[in-house]
């Protein structure tokens, strides 16, 4: 292989490199400004009371014969 393919190999091979490379940049720039519209969503909403349903309280003792003995399954 001649000295001026080699270089044209590596010129590709970092050429491509480098555009992956900034890709990822890229979208981990385009991750924080998401990250910081959902905070400050998040911060407008926190002035704002939320409804949350939240389960009934089991009883202790599920069963519902007063014998002593749990309930079979």
């Amino acid at each position: 292989m001649s000295p001026a393919a080699l270089f044209a190999v590596g010129v590709l091979v970092t050429l491509s490199w480098g555009a992956g490379l900034s890709l990822l940049v890229y979208g981990a720039i385009l991750d924080g400004r998401d990250e910081a519209r959902r905070k400050a969503e998040e911060a407008a909403r926190a002035g704002r009371p939320r409804v949350v349903r939240r389960p009934q309280p089991t009883p202790d003792n599920p069963s519902t014969e007063d014998d002593g003995y749990p309930a079979a399954a």
